[in-house]
């Protein structure tokens, strides 16, 4: 019966897979050593503001806090670095505030705490001289036109505390948990308020996704989710996105244990919410068909993109294929996009990929940080490099094989 459910679902596979299309077109944008960028906000005239870090010089590599500012056509409009204090900065958020500024957050690492600094930039990129320091020790969670969100963890108690500050630096709100209060969650992106999404406990909890009032604390609504599978021990919302009808997609992950090896696994769920927190449908057939597991949900242009790992396994020939599977608002799956750039097109991969005389194992990787709804369409925001893994299992990227990348995505 496995055997004939096993040929089933390969068939499906190829069918659902006739159907998808590769990436068009490639913008290499540097990045250096161990660099990376994450789409910081998209400034009203269509360009997009990028953040994170990049490495100058290859035999001692300086790492710089990288702000990239690229116009609707890709070129390249201005950018900022900042070196900081202790030679490993990194440019976190960027958000644009309602005076029309750009708010961007920097991240150094000083004296064993972490130090974060807010610096203002006019839209072309001119620093206004206004900046101001944020309390040693916390780390930046997620940003909003109106809040900074930032916590602390305590690794030996397994406990966290949030704190939401102003664009001024004034705390203005406090409470227990890591983003979910008195639980373990993430800020939902593309949303006027605070939404938080998350479980409901540290550990062993359920599913649960909330508004909450920035300004005193207060729950709007909240919804915390019935299991879906039977002997579920643990269940999850992973990350969610608002949506254009004014509701929220988010993911849902159920974790169960096999009890003959100990081991566990997550079974994947795509859940829509209404704008009042009310659930409108589920998906798990969608990924479970495949034994895919969904990593993040994006809403463009009136879909749902989902970015799903397979079990497949890389080779050293070519890239693994990333996969975005498609549904409409009302739940149904439209199609999937296969997303396999050509090794050809990436020649300083080469000379580490024909590694050979010891244990280690390199395959070439394109990895998502995110999908970016730009003017003349989706760009998928990641990055390549090599990985190599030893013969106990550990795997590590080789160094200076690393570029970013935007990759254009054709819709279903």
């Amino acid at each position: 019966m496995w055997k004939i459910r096993r040929i089933l679902a390969l068939c499906l596979c190829l069918v659902l897979l006739a159907g998808t299309v590769c990436a068009e077109e490639i913008h290499k944008l540097g990045g250096g050593y161990w660099g990376y960028l994450n789409h910081g906000c998209t400034l009203p005239d269509g360009r997009l503001v990028l953040v994170g870090t990049k490495s100058v010089g290859e035999a001692n590599p300086v790492t710089e806090a990288w702000v990239l500012c690229l116009n609707p056509d890709l070129t390249v409009s201005w950018e900022a670095v900042d070196k900081g204090r202790s030679g490993d900065p990194a440019a976190e958020e960027a958000v644009l505030l309602p005076d029309g500024t750009l708010a961007v957050v920097f991240d150094d690492y000083v004296n064993d705490r972490n130090v974060s600094t807010v610096k203002t930039y006019t839209q072309d990129g001119e620093p206004t001289g206004r900046e101001f320091s944020l309390p040693e020790g916390l780390e930046i969670l997620d940003a909003g036109p109106s809040w900074l969100m930032m916590f602390s963890w305590d690794g030996e108690t397994g406990t966290g505390e949030t704190v939401l500050f102003d664009w001024d630096g004034r705390e203005v709100l406090r409470y227990d948990g890591l983003a979910l209060p008195d639980g373990y969650g993430y800020t939902v992106g593309n949303t006027d308020g605070l939404v938080l999404c998350g479980r409901d406990a540290m550990e062993n909890g359920y599913a649960k996704i909330l508004k909450l009032d920035r300004q005193n604390g207060e729950v709007v609504w909240e919804t915390t989710m019935e299991r879906q599978l039977p002997d579920t021990e643990d269940s999850r919302f992973r990350q969610g996105t608002g949506t254009e009808d004014g509701g929220y997609a988010v993911l849902m992950d159920e974790r169960k244990t096999d009890p003959d090896t100990q081991l566990y696994a997550w079974t994947s769920f795509l859940v829509k919410l209404d704008a009042e927190g009310r659930v409108q449908w589920i998906n798990g057939e969608s990924f479970a068909r495949e034994n895919l597991e969904a990593y993040r949900v994006f809403s463009c242009n009136g879909k749902l993109a989902v970015l799903c790992g397979t079990p497949q396994k890389g080779t050293r020939e070519s890239f693994l294929p990333v996969l975005f599977r498609w549904f409409d608002m009302d739940g149904k799956e439209i199609g999937t996009t296969e997303v396999q750039p050509d090794l050809e097109d990436f020649p300083v991969l080469q000379r580490y990929l024909a590694w050979e005389g010891d244990e280690r194992q390199p395959e070439p990787v394109f990895s998502v940080e995110t999908l970016i709804s730009a003017t003349d369409g989706i760009w998928a925001l990641g990055r390549s490099y090599v990985s190599t893994t030893d013969s106990e299992g550990i795997s590590g990227m080789v160094v200076n094989s690393n570029e970013v990348l935007l990759i254009r995505i054709t819709e279903p």
